[in-house]
């Protein structure tokens, strides 16, 4: 079922976490609104909102921000869909067009790409964004690897929404605004 039916179902309506199931933890700046009916299967809303910033950019550099970390145990990821905008404090990069997207590994070091390096982007490949100055990037992608990435229980459970560019200018913070959402199933507990 797709993230829009899933929202629209009946499924949905009135339900939250059960008592005793396990969720997932948000990133500064984020708020998660999690949509079940049995326990066991997920949509994750994450709501980047005040708090949610880049760390600073110059250069060749690729950053990143945790928003999500899942719960002990294995999970199984389905579908993500961003519809992210960077807003650039200081408009010293307001015409940047970046890549972003979604990794278990935070972005780091001299990168101008995400697709580059492992993890950077193994959970919404990269995209690029229109500029930096309040434009929604609005992309949806079921998720590589077949289908679903499974995650072991000893696996990365961090959800890093990442970015990378050959910067214009520096800016010493980058505020991220929009939703992200993840549609999961937690398969078993530790």
């Amino acid at each position: 079922m797709s993230i829009a039916k899933f929202i629209r179902s009946k499924w949905s309506k009135g339900y939250g976490p059960k008592s005793g199931v396990r969720i997932g933890t948000t990133g500064v700046g984020v708020k998660a609104d999690h949509y079940t009916a049995d326990g066991k299967n997920f949509v994750t809303k994450l709501t980047l909102g005040t708090g949610a910033v880049m760390p600073a950019v110059t250069g060749s550099i690729g950053v990143g921000l945790l928003v999500y970390t899942f719960p002990a145990g294995v999970h199984s990821l389905k579908v993500a869909r961003i519809a992210v905008a960077f807003t650039a404090a200081d408009g010293n990069i307001d015409a940047d067009v970046p890549l972003v997207g979604l990794g278990d590994l935070i972005a780091s070091g001299a990168v101008t790409v995400l697709n580059g390096t492992a993890g950077f982007d193994n959970i919404l490949t990269e995209q690029s964004m229109d500029d930096c100055s309040g434009t929604v990037e609005d992309k949806s992608i079921v998720v590589p690897t077949a289908g679903h990435i499974v995650n072991e229980a000893a696996g990365r459970k961090g959800v890093y929404l990442n970015t990378a560019k050959d910067w214009a200018g520096a800016e010493a913070a980058l505020p991220i605004s929009g939703e992200i959402w993840l549609e999961w199933t937690h398969l078993y507990g530790v």
